[in-house]
């Protein structure tokens, strides 16, 4: 990355590519159900963020990894005007596979090319050196790839990062040390409710002493819990039809952090991420529908 090339958000995570299946039911364990439809999108919780952010006008760097079986997507988010640290990798790029019905869903996940993110070098595989982590507005971090994000998160001493370690925490039967160590430079810690009630089973406590200034709990149509030290704040989200929730808190994110790096205090950032989910919860995909910053402030002022 040229020093000249400015960058507000650098996103470390997955690139993917997601397949939607609506079934007539979710079949018990041995029955099957009909596919009354099929949808294919682009994804990964890295890049999801990544485009959200880009829509909203922050220039907006990704690093990832990508399978040979997915130029089209480099060159779409290339389009978009995201600065690309992409590893391309021979092999398929990751799958994210999804069955729903009536709301209710159950995913798989075929890792695919995508768990080499933890074996990459910065500057040999990258072309990254500390400075262009430094010099960057926010770092935020998707999943639980804890070789990799342990070494960024040393370079983010001085930076503003948000970590979400997403559904890799499910993988978790304690909690690793090298989890607490990237804590410990953490800005901002995202979970939702799901991942933070199976973390407090293997012994995780929401405390202030692990390093986060703040924990953000989403909860869906639940809205966000705001835990800073002295206050615990619910933020309700924006009501709107919900057809497909996937990608919510991908966009939550991006909006979360464009509203910080425009100033906005922390509520009312939370408020924006809200606002922004709710675009991308009105269709499948979890980058379609994609709001401008105008629209998203619309409706933040309505929440």
């Amino acid at each position: 990355m040229r020093r000249s090339d400015k960058i507000d958000l650098l996103v470390f995570g997955d690139t993917a590519i997601d397949h939607f299946y609506e079934v007539d039911k979710i079949p018990r364990l041995n029955n099957a159900s009909d596919v009354v439809g099929s949808r294919k999108f682009y994804g990964g919780m890295g890049a999801n963020t990544a485009v959200v952010a880009r829509a909203l006008g922050l220039r907006t760097g990704l690093v990832s990894v990508i399978g040979t079986d997915a130029e089209d997507y480099r060159k779409y988010m290339e389009n978009l005007g995201i600065k690309l640290h992409l590893k391309g990798i021979f092999g398929d790029t990751t799958r994210s596979i999804f069955f729903k019905e009536d709301g209710n869903q159950i995913s798989f996940f075929y890792k695919g090319v995508t768990e080499k993110l933890d074996e990459l070098d910065l500057k040999r595989d990258l072309e990254l050196d500390r400075e262009d982590i430094e010099n960057v507005e926010c770092v935020y971090m998707a999943r639980t790839y804890l070789g990799l994000q342990r070494s960024v998160a040393r370079y983010c001493r001085n930076k503003f990062l948000v970590y979400n370690p997403g559904y890799g925490v499910f993988r978790f039967k304690k909690v690793p040390e090298k989890f607490y160590k990237i804590l410990k430079n953490t800005d901002v810690l995202v979970l939702n409710h799901h991942e933070l009630q199976h973390l407090r089973g293997i012994g995780f406590k929401l405390t202030f002493n692990i390093g986060p200034k703040i924990f953000l709990i989403t909860r869906g149509g639940g809205g966000c819990n705001i835990y800073s030290k002295g206050a615990e704040i619910n933020v309700p989200s924006f009501k709107t039809n919900v057809v497909d929730a996937s990608g919510a808190g991908d966009a939550f994110n991006a909006g979360f952090i464009a509203a910080h790096i425009r100033k906005f205090d922390t509520y009312n950032a939370v408020r924006i991420g809200n606002a922004t989910a709710s675009f991308i919860v009105e269709s499948w995909g979890c980058q379609t529908n994609l709001p401008t910053w105008d629209m998203v402030m619309d409706r933040y002022r309505k929440i």
